[in-house]
């Protein structure tokens, strides 16, 4: 990679943290806005936090994974990766949906769905474009860790997606159910199905 490349890269890593670390100082300052009239208030708002929380976190950590293991520098790359910073960013918003007018919440939870459903589509797609640019050089156990990692990301979308189905008050908890599948999957069902 020439030096131009490199510093162009050091640029958008030094971009990206500040847009996940702008995102979740976002979202903690949301909690100062949301109405608190009963201790119920308090826990949907925590628990909403806490699952917006975890999910960019593990899209902040599977994001910075891929820019270390798997180098895909070129103008493509960059733009859909401007463009899940782009969904990250508007996360936050989204996840208020929670403390809108009835009217709002069912539209707001449906487009923080789909937000975090773009986001995980995308990262599996440029796990697979990895594998399309790639496929002569990898080695076997390289080839299977990166279709891992792609699967997860596509298991994440659908779920997300699946979700913007569920009626709204069970929303929340279809998110949190998530969580679990990652290391389940990793784990126990990938080595099974990945070869």
């Amino acid at each position: 990679m020439s030096n131009n490349n490199v510093a162009r890269l050091e640029k958008f890593k030094s971009i990206t943290t500040e847009v996940f670390a702008l995102t979740l100082g976002l979202g903690a300052f949301s909690l100062s806005t949301i109405p608190r009239t009963s201790m119920t208030d308090v826990a949907v708002a925590i628990g909403a936090f806490a699952i917006a929380f975890f999910y960019i976190v593990a899209i902040w950590i599977t994001h910075s994974q891929f820019f270390e293991n798997y180098p895909l520098y070129d103008d493509t790359f960059l733009a859909l990766n401007f463009l899940i910073l782009f969904l990250v960013a508007i996360s936050p918003f989204l996840m208020q949906a929670f403390w809108m007018p009835p009217e709002l919440q069912e539209p707001m939870s449906i487009s923080y769905a789909l937000d975090m459903m773009g986001i995980y589509a995308i990262l599996g797609f440029l796990h697979q474009r990895y594998i399309w640019q790639n496929e002569d050089r990898l080695k076997a156990e390289e080839n299977r860790q990166v279709k891992m990692d792609r699967n997860l990301q596509f298991i994440a979308s659908v779920w997300f997606l699946v979700s913007a189905v569920v009626p709204t008050p069970y929303r929340l908890v279809f998110w949190m159910l998530l969580a679990p599948i990652s290391p389940l999957y990793r784990h126990r069902i990938a080595p099974l199905l990945v070869k």
